[in-house]
């Protein structure tokens, strides 16, 4: 049976033209003498329009959550490196997807409750005005 994974928004695929770039990158964020930096790295999905990805990481078939906006000292030097979180199996990575899609999606419903309210305001405003 064939183990998939549903990509949701804010999550989204990488692109293949794109992986060898976004590689490029995890890697210079990492120090050189950092794991990290002799594993083969694969990042197959990313959050959208933020430098947050999901990471395959071939050489102990873990996947990583690697945040390059959020950082942290590297042993006690003055170097820096990305938030990483270590997940064991696709089901873990499946509900952290999840949870994100269901916040982001939530943030939006709030907004436009919001939005529809400040609307009927104003429309109840504008009529009372007007007599």
């Amino acid at each position: 049976m064939e183990d998939n994974l549903e990509v949701k928004w804010p999550w989204e695929m990488v692109w293949m033209e794109c992986v060898d770039d976004f590689i490029e990158r995890i890697k210079q964020s990492l120090p050189s003498d950092h794991e990290l930096q002799g594993h083969k790295l694969f990042p197959g999905i990313k959050w959208h329009r933020r430098p947050i990805f999901i990471v395959d990481d071939d050489t102990t078939g873990e996947y990583l959550l690697m945040d390059l906006e959020r950082t942290k000292r590297w042993r006690k030097s003055k170097g820096k490196v990305p938030t990483i979180a270590v997940f064991k199996t696709r089901e873990e990575v499946s509900a952290l997807i999840e949870r994100d899609h269901q916040t982001e999606v939530a943030k939006y419903r709030d907004e436009s409750l919001k939005q529809s309210q400040n609307q009927a305001l104003h429309r109840i405003a504008d009529k009372s005005g007007s007599r």
